[in-house]
């Protein structure tokens, strides 16, 4: 099998970097080598997932079809937070002759299959609310600044929003674990066997070590269960 890697970061700033681009590389390369498939080209693109008009995503398409392979995407949301446009992407994909979609996140779902389609619409509705309350929490916390008199003239505006969606992302991940978390500490066990814990769940550092005690404390207290 023959795999079109299609990449996205949001800000130039991100693209130059690297943010979350080798993240992605990472996991699509892993999926590769499970499908014993063979990443044939790279696309990357510097654009919000919410907008239709993306070169770099035609150009992907474009080799899928001449090569008859498949593009691969690290997340769905990487493709697009547009449940439609995500929906037309999959259609476009089984009548143009290219081998379809993968996503790493979702690697048993086949986008051909009207049961596949289905599952795709669904996650893609959950990723544009997801964008969406992201936008309307930036906006909250921008007037609620203004309000107290803060002056924003020395911090750019997506340096706000990038923060505000991190710190959102970041609750999002701890609520995850509070079904895991909560009984830990009800039976008031120590940072570090909590650590412990949470390693053996698969809960690591980005370079796979246990959490130290300082961010499992910061994890609880982001739960209020500190």
């Amino acid at each position: 099998m023959n795999l079109i890697a299609y990449y996205r970061v949001s800000t130039d700033r991100q693209g130059r970097s690297g943010l979350g681009l080798e993240a992605q590389q990472e996991r699509v390369a892993q999926l590769a080598a499970e499908r014993g498939a063979q990443v044939v080209a790279e696309f990357v693109e510097v654009e919000s997932g919410r907008k239709s008009d993306r070169p770099q995503l035609a150009a992907a398409l474009a080799e899928a079809r001449k090569r008859k392979a498949v593009v691969a995407v690290a997340k769905l949301d990487r493709l697009a937070r547009d449940a439609e446009l995500i929906l037309r992407l999959s259609r476009e994909a089984q009548v143009n002759g290219m081998g379809g979609f993968l996503f790493c996140d979702l690697p048993d779902i086949d986008a051909t299959t009207a049961a596949g389609r289905l599952i795709l619409g669904v996650m893609g509705s959950v990723a544009e609310f997801e964008s969406r309350r992201i936008s309307e929490r930036t906006r909250d916390a921008l007037t609620a600044a203004k309000a107290r008199g803060v002056k924003l003239g020395g911090i750019r505006p997506n340096t706000i929003k990038e923060n505000v969606a991190a710190k959102a992302k970041a609750q999002q991940e701890a609520e995850k674990l509070r079904g895991v978390l909560t009984p830990m500490i009800e039976a008031k066990l120590p940072l570090r066997a909590i650590s412990e814990a949470l390693a053996g769940a698969g809960k690591t550092t980005k370079n796979g070590q246990p959490l130290s005690p300082t961010q499992v404390k910061r994890l609880l207290t982001r739960l209020g269960l500190s």
